[in-house]
This record gives C-alpha cells, structure tokens and sequence, in this order.
C-alpha cells in the first residue's frame, strides 16, 4: 500500500502532475488515480520509475511504497 499523502506532496514538489506521472509510466491517467489511491497496486517497474524521477531517497523509499511495513 503507497503512502497516498506523501507521494502526492513528493509528485507536487517536483513540478509534476497525475497526467504527466502517468505518461511516464506508460499508464492512463485514469489508472495512475487508481494505483495512488491504493484501488489496485503499482508495478516494480513503475515505482522504480518514480523513485528515480521523484527523486526519493533510498532510505524513505518504504515510507513512500511500503506503508503497511513502515514503522
């Protein structure tokens, strides 16, 4: 389960928006709103695709994807 609030602030920090975060995944904008509302779940490949754009450090990596398990 992704951390909804923190990677919406994470994605509006960057400069970017729902529309362009699902363009660079290669997903619609409608299925990027389900995965970030926790509806359905994001690949690997996709969070590793907004780590590295989102800049998120390694260290808060499961803060941002891994919710349930963060402490």
């Amino acid at each position: 389960m992704v951390n909804t609030k923190k990677l919406r602030g994470k994605i509006i920090e960057k400069g970017l928006n729902y529309e362009k975060m699902a363009e660079l995944l290669n997903i619609s904008s409608c299925t990027f709103g389900k995965k970030i509302r926790n509806i359905s779940s994001f690949t690997l490949n996709e969070a590793a695709v907004m780590i590295i754009t989102l800049d998120i450090p390694v260290s808060e990596i499961v803060d941002y994807f891994l919710m349930d398990l963060a402490v």
